[in-house]
C-alpha cells in the first residue's frame, strides 16, 4: 500500500493494494465482488482500474482547518489494511477460484459458526 498527501488540498488517502491483478476475463465479477464489498462499508471503498485489473481499496480523509496528527494517520490507514486484509480471500476465490461473488461476499460477512 501507499499514503498520498495532497497538502493543497488537505486531503490524506490511504491505498491498499491487492498482490495480484484480476485476469481480464473475472474483471466483471470481480466488479460485482467490489460493488456487493463496498455496501455498507463505513470508511473507504474497493476500487478497480478495468484497464489493467489493479484493485485497491481507498481509505480517505480531508484536514482542512485541522492538524495533520499521528491519530488521524492511523484512523485512516487501519480501515484500509484491515479491511482488504478481511475481504482479500473473497478476492481471490472469485477471480481465481471461480466463486460467485455472492457467495464469496456471503462467506466474508456471514461466516460459518465454528464448532
Amino acid at each position: 500500500g501507499y499514503i498520498r498527501v495532497v497538502t493543497e488540498r488537505h486531503q490524506l488517502f490511504v491505498y491498499t493494494m491487492l498482490p495480484a491483478k484480476a485476469p481480464e476475463e473475472a474483471r466483471s465479477d470481480a466488479a460485482e465482488y467490489i460493488t456487493r464489498a463496498n455496501y455498507g462499508l463505513n470508511i473507504g471503498n474497493f476500487e478497480m482500474d478495468y484497464e489493467d485489473g489493479e484493485v485497491r481499496y481507498k481509505s480517505s480523509i480531508d484536514f482542512e482547518d485541522e492538524i495533520l496528527t499521528k491519530a488521524w494517520v492511523r484512523n485512516t490507514t487501519y480501515p484500509a489494511f484491515l479491511t482488504m486484509d478481511r475481504y482479500l480471500p473473497g478476492f481471490m476465490s472469485v477471480i481465481y477460484g471461480g466463486v460467485a461473488p455472492a457467495e464469496a461476499i456471503a462467506a466474508i460477512e456471514n461466516p460459518e459458526p465454528q464448532g
